[in-house]
């Protein structure tokens, strides 16, 4: 498995609220799944695409564990349901930052209208508690801070990064940079 391709990052507790997947499979589609071999970016064997989980009695504890920030967030507005974003959301456990996975089929999904303008106030909010907001394709990540879109580039959800603060003829602007994990 690619160590750049998000696992499945599974919630720190939970939820149990009134929204259900419906016919949301967009997770087992973006998420790489290793007791299944599954890589990340490919329907899972195991997926009936709209429908569900063909073993779901029987699915590995990383997808048990998994609970997307739109079925945990009960006021995340409809248009953010993975399936119709393209784009799943997780809580990355040790640091609480959002984790943004979008389903490389549309990897421009993210950039486009509400989505784009709703990730930078989504940032905003973040920033006040120390969190950070970012969007995966594949391997490849990029912050999202209020001022726009940051790029880092290769990324694995152990790494780390730094974020500079610069300012330019525009105005307040960010430079983000790598930390491989184990540094």
């Amino acid at each position: 498995m690619s160590t750049t391709s998000p696992p499945l990052v599974t919630s720190p507790a939970p939820t149990v609220g009134s929204r259900s997947c419906g016919t949301c499979t967009m997770c087992c589609k973006v998420y790489r799944i290793d007791d299944l071999a599954k890589p990340a970016g490919k329907w899972c064997a195991h997926c009936a695409i709209a429908s569900g989980c063909k073993i779901y009695d029987e699915r590995p504890q990383q997808c048990r564990a998994f609970d997307c920030v739109w079925i945990q967030d009960e006021e995340m507005a409809p248009v953010w349901k993975p399936e119709i974003s393209k784009i799943v959301f997780s809580v990355y456990p040790a640091t609480r930052f959002i984790y943004g996975q979008v389903d490389p089929g549309t990897p421009f999904a993210w950039q486009k209208e509400p989505y784009l303008s709703g990730l930078l106030a989504w940032s905003a909010r973040l920033l006040q508690e120390r969190r950070h907001l970012l969007i995966f394709v594949g391997g490849t990540a990029t912050l999202i801070m209020p001022t726009g879109p940051v790029p880092i580039g290769p990324m694995s959800p152990a790494d780390g990064f730094v974020i500079r603060e610069t300012f330019t003829a525009r105005g307040k602007d960010y430079v983000a940079t790598r930390v491989p994990s184990g540094r």
